[in-house]
């Protein structure tokens, strides 16, 4: 979970978001990620995924340290998909002329970019479908952050 706000804090939030592959990199050991979930956490940054992502990156082989996965979840803030995303994620969709199961993870992901810059958020997206989310975040005030 994302730890309280400090009292005083004047400047735009900061929201990270992470698609698979971002999330994939935290929970098996990338210190760049691992670097960036623990800044955030320490400035109160959110780091945030859906849970569908989190079912995308599980790799459930042997030796894939799920003390490192809990580690990451328990300061990445998981949403998940409740009527109003969905329906974000529907119009983002229909918006950027895409459909079908390829697409349905990142607008899920999209949608709670979009809700963070409703909110009045700087968010940054890390992904490792740049074009996609390019296209389903047109025209939202968002980062896109190839990784």
């Amino acid at each position: 979970m994302t730890p309280p706000p400090r009292s005083g804090d004047l400047v735009r939030p900061r929201l990270f978001v992470f698609d698979s592959e971002a999330l994939s990199r935290a929970v098996r050991g990338d210190r760049a990620f691992l670097g960036l979930v623990n800044k955030a956490w320490e400035r109160r940054a959110p780091v945030v995924t859906s849970g569908l992502t989190t079912l995308e990156a599980w790799d459930p082989r042997p030796g894939k340290a799920p003390r490192l996965w809990d580690w990451a979840l328990s300061r990445i803030e998981v949403i998940h998909a409740d009527g109003a995303i969905v329906d974000s994620a529907r119009s983002l969709l229909t918006e950027a002329g895409l459909h079908g199961h390829k697409y349905a993870i990142d607008s899920i992901l999209a949608a709670v970019a979009a809700a963070g810059a409703r909110r009045g958020s700087q968010v940054t997206v890390f992904t490792s479908d740049a074009d996609d989310l390019e296209r389903l975040l047109a025209g939202i005030p968002v980062v896109i952050e190839p990784v």
